[in-house]
């Protein structure tokens, strides 16, 4: 028997997806929040982590003009009809600051250690990323300073559907030790509460960057429509050359020039 496996096989008649015919057990029986979860873990998800995956889904599809959207509508404007190109050109703009911290705030919460207390834990994981330079994932954001509205409304799926609020609680002792440190208020942003939601439910922190790319993939597209119906990438550019004006070069400070 060969090593390898695939998830989906097609043939003549049928296309079979982890074991389950196409044409006559999902189409038409399942949603695709559903054909996530089955394509993810191989089974089909129960009504709690359908309910979860789904409202995470949402919670991440849009947020207006975000640097992915604006490469999208400009890419777009540069190289019209390629809608693939656009698309992409805004996922891969999904890093650390815009919706790649669900894979880094994941690991944290699934890699806590069980032989720790939460508080002294999370002492030492704001105080090792405050060390390095970097954020805490999961914690702030430049709009929602007061609090993430996403993130109450994702708790309340959560709580609506009896979801263990492990993660939660370990991401709040997260929130407390980072405000003690930086003096900041950190409120739990979206993707805070996306990891937690999500590793609640069993899923692995190295796909969670996935999640958060299929979520805003519809988003892109949906921007990308409205930039063909209602065009801004003009305007997104001339307002970038408005408020960034050209600086004539100074003199050569040290270390600057080229070798």
């Amino acid at each position: 028997m060969s090593a390898y496996q695939t998830m989906g096989r097609p043939n003549r008649d049928s296309v079979t997806v982890r074991g389950r015919d196409l044409s006559t057990e999902l189409i038409g029986r399942i949603g695709f929040t559903e054909m996530i979860a089955l394509e993810l873990s191989a089974r089909l998800p129960t009504d709690r982590e359908r309910a979860i995956l789904d409202a995470v889904l949402v919670a991440l599809a849009e947020h207006g003009l975000t640097p992915t959207a604006v490469v999208a509508r400009l890419t777009d404007l540069g190289a019209p009809g390629a809608l693939q190109g656009a698309v992409a050109a805004g996922l891969l703009g999904a890093g650390d600051r815009f919706l790649g911290a669900l894979d880094g705030c994941g690991r944290i919460l699934q890699e806590w250690p069980a032989d720790v207390s939460t508080a002294e834990h999370a002492r030492a994981v704001a105080a090792r990323e405050r060390a390095a330079g970097r954020r805490v994932p999961g914690l702030g954001h430049p709009t929602h300073t007061q609090g993430d509205p996403r993130t109450s409304a994702l708790y309340a799926v959560a709580d609506a559907h009896g979801l263990p609020t492990v993660m939660r609680d370990r991401l709040d002792a997260l929130r407390g030790a980072a405000e003690a440190a930086s003096g900041r208020v950190l409120p739990i942003n979206v993707d805070g509460a996306s990891a937690a939601l999500l590793s609640e439910i069993g899923i692995p922190w190295r796909i969670l960057r996935g999640i958060a790319l299929v979520a805003r993939t519809a988003g892109l597209v949906g921007h990308l429509w409205d930039e063909a119906r209602h065009p801004s990438a003009l305007a997104i550019w001339g307002a970038a050359e408005e408020v960034v004006p050209y600086r004539a070069p100074g003199p050569a400070e040290p270390g600057t020039a080229y070798r």
